[in-house]
């Protein structure tokens, strides 16, 4: 069988690999809980306080680590430049390895016990059997913020319609946000208010800073690994529905190639490599036994497929696109600008509840969000 999955040749980063290793390191609780039996309310709870108490570690690791950096700054500060900024430069080299080791335990362990929660754990054998689509790789790369590796799947490729360039433009101005906004509140005050605030100098400003950052970076961490496991939760559980009801069997050749277009041209105007939304791609190409590639992000193809399948198949397909384009959690430029076409005549009815599946899954909704995920061949 010819492959689905084509990724260049490359092997996991070493970070990866570092967080892949102590995500096995943390202490596995056995549970056969499903996290469908968790009702929405009970599990954003539990969700906040694995983010709050991060946030908490993130926040004084920054506090601790970024001390030593500015009391050097000021104790040397009248000394020659060499031994001033040398002493700097060393400090800082020092501080910034110990705290980026900390933050990315903290934030290993705090996605860890997300998927504790969700009791997602990953096997071998999950789905092609790629470490790419294992939850501790999602995992490791969702906790380190690392890049989601480039691929694809029966021909479909995410960037078809963005540039690469703009991606890493849009990577470069958010690495820069913390020593911009740093540098910027340091001189405004400086300026402002002199070297000292209430006796204490300036440079200090750089803890509440550090601290203000460590915080964000790890609530979206949180935020992301909770969108990544409930979006493989859904996935499996949409795939046993549709197994269950005996849907794909109703469905002619085209409409059954129209769901890999449903799915593939969501992928597109997505513009990323969203793990949950491959994932969903791949459970319904093992569904369907389709092997080889057939132009499935192509846009015009998909709108000619709802023109030309019967007005069941056409409600199911839709049904399966609006699953997918909320499946990463946002709604892109292009979505928008591309759903009237895709629901017609039923744009009204399509609209709210892609919209609303779209919040329930950013906010943590899951229950709800398997309820607005249903397939069937009726329309909205």
């Amino acid at each position: 069988m010819k492959p689905i999955v084509h990724i260049p040749p490359h092997k996991p980063s070493r970070l990866e690999r570092f967080g892949v290793y102590y995500l096995k390191l943390f202490r596995r609780i056995d549970s056969d809980h499903s996290v469908f039996d968790i009702p929405d309310k009970e599990l954003a709870l539990s969700i906040r306080r694995i983010s709050i108490k991060g946030m908490l570690l993130s926040s004084l690791t920054g506090l601790v680590c970024v001390f030593p950096t500015v009391w050097v700054d000021i104790h040397f500060e009248d000394s020659p430049p060499l031994i001033h900024y040398g002493w700097v430069a060393l400090v800082t080299a020092i501080s910034i390895a110990i705290e980026f080791y900390l933050l990315f335990v903290i934030a290993l362990k705090a996605v860890y016990e997300v998927s504790e929660l969700i009791n997602m754990h990953a096997t071998e054998s999950e789905l092609t059997g790629n470490s790419v689509f294992s939850v501790q790789h999602i995992l490791s790369r969702t906790a380190l913020e690392l890049p989601d590796p480039e691929l694809k799947i029966l021909g479909i490729d995410p960037f078809k319609r963005i540039s690469k360039k703009n991606l890493l433009a849009l990577g470069i101005v958010y690495k820069a946000k913390i020593f911009l906004t740093n540098l910027s509140l340091k001189y405004i005050l400086r300026f402002t208010v002199g070297r000292f605030v209430f006796g204490i100098p300036v440079l200090y400003v750089a803890l509440p800073v550090e601290c203000f950052w460590n915080s964000v970076v790890l609530r979206r961490v949180v935020q992301e690994a909770r969108l990544r496991l409930f979006g493989f939760a859904l996935a499996n559980q949409i795939a046993k529905n549709v197994i269950s009801d005996h849907l794909l069997l109703a469905l002619s050749p085209l409409a059954q190639a129209g769901c890999l277009r449903a799915i593939g041209n969501a992928v597109v105007m997505s513009k990323n490599y969203h793990p949950n939304m491959m994932v969903l791609l791949i459970r319904f190409q093992q569904l369907l036994l389709i092997d080889e590639e057939n132009k499935y992000d192509d846009w015009e193809l998909f709108i000619d497929t709802l023109k030309n399948v019967s007005n069941q198949e056409r409600n199911f397909l839709l049904d399966l696109f609006t699953v997918s384009a909320a499946f990463d959690g946002r709604l892109s430029r292009l979505e928008m600008e591309s759903l009237q076409q895709v629901y017609g005549k039923q744009y009204t009815v399509y609209l709210p509840r892609l919209q609303r599946l779209t919040w329930c899954l950013k906010e943590g909704k899951l229950n709800e969000a398997l309820s607005l995920c249903r397939l069937d061949f009726t329309a909205g």
